[in-house]
This record gives structure tokens, sequence and C-alpha cells, in this order.
């Protein structure tokens, strides 16, 4: 299956397109098949690349710039794996406009910091003045965008498509540990996480061969699958240990870093130190106890 990844900003004239140029060039240098890329602008005007832009894509070997302005869609999101917002702006409208959960900043896959990679407007206030200052922010810009494309590239393939590698084959971990299969059935398999907590028997992910992102996406013969091999995996873990946590970190509000639903089963010690959630706990008035109840009920049974 191909996989696919879209860049969005607000024109598709800049930063998006230049995102999409250098990781196509990531690509054919590196002969790496089967991806789609593109590009697409939160507002997509109709408005000409900058000469400066065109000049700086040239020098950083783009041969041939073809590049047709499109407005993000729906349905743009829809046919993409993943979604890469340029700045914090695009990436709040995908999420709270065209509710689109999964999306990520650029920066986050190149430097892991949450920042954006600011327009020239944002970043010289007086560019309606100053020509140079423009010129140099966008040659920085897309310099910066090229060098830092590996680690694009890197990221978003293994936050999205590393388990998918390892059910078709792949033999080793992103640190080449080898990726041993501790047991199999005809929809999942379960391996050793690399991050196994200090004085803990290990850390376990048990997995659906085929990429869902959500729980909800889950059919149910793979459900049935995984949990088989939950509590298979969980009973020999008890033998050594006081116990085990199950966890799924569902969406990414709710700390998921790798786009493919995976269950998490950790042994336990009463002296392990681990701490899996903490929160302050306050007191719920009775009226608000039921009123939520209520309400997550409704929810429930309206949902087909």
């Amino acid at each position: 299956m191909k996989r696919s990844i879209l860049f969005v900003c607000n024109g598709n004239v800049f930063r998006s397109m230049a995102a999409e140029l250098a990781f196509k060039k990531h690509l054919a240098e590196n002969n790496i098949k089967g991806w789609k890329v593109s590009s697409a602008g939160i507002f997509a005007r109709k408005e000409p690349i900058d000469p400066k832009t065109i000049e700086v894509l040239k020098k950083k070997g783009v041969k041939s710039i073809r590049h047709k302005r499109k407005k993000l869609t729906k349905e743009m999101l829809k046919q993409h794996d993943i979604v890469v917002a340029m700045a914090k702006d695009q990436l709040e409208y995908i999420k709270n406009k065209l509710k689109h959960k999964y999306v990520l900043l650029f920066n986050e896959l190149a430097i892991d910091k949450k920042t954006s990679v600011l327009d020239v407007e944002d970043e010289v206030k007086d560019h309606a003045d100053n020509r140079k200052a423009v010129e140099r922010k966008i040659e920085r810009t897309i310099r910066n965008i090229f060098k830092r494309t590996y680690r694009v590239f890197k990221n978003a393939s293994e936050r999205f498509y590393l388990f998918e590698d390892f059910a078709n084959g792949r033999k080793t971990h992103r640190n080449g540990y080898p990726l041993i299969k501790l047991y199999e059935t005809e929809n999942t398999f379960s391996f050793m996480s690399l991050d196994i907590p200090k004085k803990s028997d290990g850390h376990i992910l048990v997995v659906p061969k085929k990429r869902y992102v959500e729980l909800s996406e889950v059919p149910s013969v793979v459900l049935d699958e995984l949990m088989v091999s939950v509590k298979k995996i969980g009973s020999v873990i008890s033998a050594g240990n006081g116990g085990y946590n199950i966890l799924l970190n569902n969406g990414i509000d709710a700390g998921q870093t790798i786009f493919h639903v995976h269950f998490h089963i950790v042994p336990r010690k009463s002296d392990d130190g681990i701490q899996i959630e903490v929160w302050n706990r306050e007191h719920t008035p009775a009226k608000d106890f039921i009123r939520l109840n209520q309400k997550l009920k409704r929810k429930i049974y309206s949902r087909k």
C-alpha cells in the first residue's frame, strides 16, 4: 500500500511547497518508492511564487518547479496518512475547523519541538519595504526545510509505519537491536519495546499486523485476537511479578505517538517506582456525578 504525506501552510507557494519538493527530492536521491507526496494551502489565494523562492529551490537541486497551488479540503486530509502543518495556526485550523485530529507540526518531526516554521510576514515585520530581509528569510527557511527533511522522513516513517514494517518482515528495531516476535496470531503479533522501565522485566507491545490508527477502527475479529494475546502474555508475566498494567494511548491528546494501535503490557512489582498516571483527584458533587453519567450514557446509546 502506498504511503502518503501532505504538507500544509497558508498560501501553498512557499513553506508547504518547499517541504513537498524537499521530501520528493529526498525520496528520489535515496531511491525510495511507494510514496504519495502533496502540499496544500488553507487559503491558497492567487498569488505568484516569489522569484527568490524559485531561485533558492533551484540552488537546492530542484530542477523543475511545476507547482500548482491547491486549497486544502477535508477530502485531501482523508487521502493522506500523514498530515504535517508548517505552523501552529494551520494545525489548529485543521483540528478545530476541519475536525481532523491527526496532524503534526513540521518542526515536531524535524527538531522535536512544537514550534512553527514562520511565514515571511510573521518574521519580517517591515516586509513591504525591506526586500533584502525578505530574501534572507526565504533563503533561510528553504535551506532549513531541506536540511531537516531527512529527519522528517525518518520520524514520520517510524511514527506511522514502523509496526507495519515489523509485520511485513523488518527484523530490527530503530537502534539495530533484533526484533523478536514473542507471540503471533493470524492478525496480531507481540514484541518487546525498547522502552523498558528500570527494575522491570520488560515492556511488551501487542499490535495488529494491519495499521489502524484508533481502537474504533479495529475489526472485532482482530480485537478478539489482541485480547487473547494480552491475556496469554499477561498470565506469563503474572507468574514472576506482582501484576501488570495494560495501557492504550488512543489519540494525540492521550499521549499516542505511534499511529498504529498497540497495547502496552508493563510488568509490575510493589517497589518498581513506575508511575503510570498521576492526577489530582477532586471531590465531585452528586448532581455533577449524575449529570456526567447521563451525558455519557446518551452518547453511548446514540452511537451506532
